[in-house]
């Protein structure tokens, strides 16, 4: 089976700095990159950006057990088999000091819908060869 390769960035928000609740604006993200990526440079790709739930991050995607596979490990069975198209795959942090993952902008936690939409969908767009429009984009 071909793999992809999953990368961890460190990525510093502008509009998470100095948030109310004073959670960290650099997080760590996961991006998965399908199997053709590192063959293909001129080849542009779909982004998928999985939004963990409620008192998780997209770290903990990764994490494998007995009973269920990490997400980069179904992610390469999928593609693999050729049910699924290779894509992009993000895995955003939004976790905040309260214990939940924030997608919205709240004057308690900070502008986490702003970090997600506007910040790291545009450095994402600018730093890997993504399919830079909205009908690309899940």
């Amino acid at each position: 089976m071909t793999r992809g390769n999953v990368q961890v960035i460190e990525f510093e928000s502008e509009v998470l700095r100095g948030n109310p609740a004073g959670d960290p604006a650099v997080r760590r993200i996961p991006v998965w990159t399908p199997p053709s990526y590192a063959q293909d440079a001129k080849r542009r790709y779909p982004v998928l950006y999985v939004l963990s739930g409620f008192t998780r991050r997209g770290r903990m995607l990764l994490n494998d057990n007995a009973w269920s596979p990490s997400l980069d490990d179904r992610l390469d069975r999928l593609v693999s088999s050729g049910r699924c198209g290779e894509m992009i795959v993000v895995m955003p942090d939004c976790l905040t000091r309260y214990g939940g993952s924030q997608y919205v902008n709240s004057s308690a936690t900070g502008r986490y819908a702003d970090h997600l939409a506007e910040e790291l969908v545009g450095w994402i767009d600018a730093n890997f060869r993504t399919r830079a429009t909205r009908e690309a984009r899940g």
